[in-house]
């Protein structure tokens, strides 16, 4: 892959947008519909479900700026959105961290195996949502910290840690790569399906 032009950071701009819509949608149907059925686990299933609606935007984004540095762009974005909209400090750390890894896997298999570069970096990118609740299990003292520092009240907090275990864990691991595996599938077959007259960007 060759290095980002102008007129690709545009388009990565725009994918970007798409990128954060998407991912508000799924917060919003996590949230307040499986939050509905599930109350106190609906936010570990974001990220399954951020993975599962955002395939065809990230599809599209690699056919069109197939240049290195575009999802590292994307990861970064996203993790600074997630500061600003008050989550965890660390969770920008996985979206850049898996932003970038995804970028490199897609970047050296892309053009020898572009079914799995696609597929798998996009899975890696998901795992970056994963960043505002993999704390709840791996730094419940500083995460507490935090609610505290916002003023929430300890039955905020009890609420919040009540679910999670070990099982929950493994269970927010496995909806999230399965929601990315389905979310890659779609994407593909839409972007296979209706873009495919468009060449990609060279």
């Amino acid at each position: 892959m060759k290095a980002l032009k102008t007129k690709d950071l545009v388009n990565v701009g725009i994918f970007t947008a798409l990128y954060f819509v998407s991912m508000a949608v799924g917060n919003f149907i996590t949230v307040f519909l499986a939050g509905l059925v599930m109350p106190g686990l609906s936010s570990l299933f974001i990220p399954a479900v951020v993975g599962l609606v955002s395939g065809p935007v990230y599809m599209l984004m690699i056919r069109r700026v197939p240049r290195f540095g575009a999802i590292t762009i994307v990861g970064v974005i996203m993790g600074l959105f997630l500061l600003v909209f008050g989550h965890f400090a660390l969770s920008f750390i996985p979206y850049a961290f898996c932003g970038l890894l995804a970028d490199l896997v897609q970047s050296s298999l892309g053009e020898s195996r572009p079914n799995l570069a696609r597929y798998l970096s996009y899975v890696i990118l998901t795992f970056g949502c994963t960043g505002p609740v993999l704390p709840l299990w791996f730094m419940k003292d500083a995460y507490v910290a935090s609610l505290v520092r916002r003023g929430k009240s300890q039955e905020y907090i009890d609420g919040v840690f009540a679910p999670i275990t070990g099982a929950t864990f493994l269970v927010c691991i496995l909806a999230t790569l399965v929601g990315a595996l389905l979310g890659a599938w779609i994407g593909a077959r839409i972007v296979d399906r209706h873009f495919n007259r468009i060449p990609a960007k060279q």
